[in-house]
């Protein structure tokens, strides 16, 4: 590898990660993970040879195909050669008394390499595949590289973010081109709106089974990745007329376990229903007319599903 690929630490950066390092109480050392940035005129060859390891190795860790090529920004992870913790030796060739300067997480943190500068081209990213993360306790930028198929430097990229530092609570925008509906949907969920999910499903389905209760989950996504409902949480629940909790106030009853675990299933992607979009119970509806014009899916418990 050419001499200019050179790991390039900023002083200022390193004296803050040695007094915060110090401050740790125990010898843990943090789990890195080496990313290299592809610079112009790179080869997938040159980098593997530069790391001493194969590039069938680079390319199975990386999903790169045979006939695909490598642009300048994008990111590789860098499998360790020995097999061993590649944060762990990286820490060792920092630091010479690791025992002193040690982190005291369990989270894992990249390492990137971009000895250029390289930045990834961001402006073919449309703003139909835009949302909004809310950051959790313990997010990285490379764990949330890798939860949404995209890569630290877009990320940095999109938020114009110098230092890589993230606070829990605020929230970030990330790329979902990779992503199902589905997928974009689960990840961008912050904790208030999949309690209401959680409420919901508890408000329309204690009582039933457990089965029953993802169903009823289930018809809440489906309505928000449907066109013909309102695209959120928020708005799916609380549109006049649709949900009985709302209108009889058990939307804002706890809820149990239960409908906790429904809820993350059916964001998972759980469907007992297979696409439904409606669901009512026979023995207390009292508008039976709107049903007959919708095909019914299954019946699970005392609701029947339908779309």
């Amino acid at each position: 590898m050419r001499s200019k690929k050179i790991i390039k630490l900023n002083t200022a950066i390193l004296l803050a990660l040695l007094f915060l390092f110090s401050l740790a109480a125990t010898a843990l050392t943090a789990d890195f993970q080496l990313v290299y940035v592809v610079q112009r005129g790179d080869s997938l060859s040159e980098i593997a040879s530069s790391y001493n390891i194969s590039t069938d190795k680079l390319r199975e860790i990386n999903d790169i195909t045979s006939s695909q090529n490598l642009r300048a920004g994008e990111e590789l992870i860098i499998p360790d050669p020995e097999g061993q913790d590649p944060g762990r030796n990286f820490n060792q060739r920092l630091f010479s008394r690791e025992e002193d300067f040690s982190l005291n997480f369990t989270q894992q943190y990249a390492v990137r390499i971009n000895p250029e500068g390289e930045a990834p081209e961001i402006d073919d990213i449309a703003d139909d595949e835009l949302i909004s993360y809310h950051v959790s306790p313990g997010d990285t930028l490379y764990d949330i590289a890798r939860e949404f198929n995209t890569s630290i430097g877009v990320l940095e990229a999109l938020n114009n973010l110098n230092n890589g530092a993230l606070r829990a609570g605020e929230t970030i925008t990330v790329p979902v081109r990779n992503l199902s509906q589905r997928q974009a949907l689960s990840r961008s969920l912050s904790s208030e709106e999949l309690d209401l999910l959680a409420r919901a499903i508890y408000g329309e389905a204690r009582g039933e089974p457990y089965t029953g209760q993802v169903a009823v989950g289930a018809v809440i996504i489906n309505r928000v990745l449907s066109p013909d409902f309102p695209d959120s949480i928020e708005g799916v629940i609380y549109q006049s007329g649709q949900f009985t909790p709302v209108q009889d106030g058990s939307i804002y009853l706890e809820a149990d376990s239960s409908a906790r675990n429904a809820a993350r299933d059916a964001l998972n992607g759980k469907d007992p229903t297979g696409g439904a979009l409606f669901f009512y119970n026979p023995d207390k509806a009292t508008d039976r007319e709107w049903t007959s014009r919708r095909e019914v899916l299954v019946t699970i418990g005392n609701h029947v599903f339908m779309k």
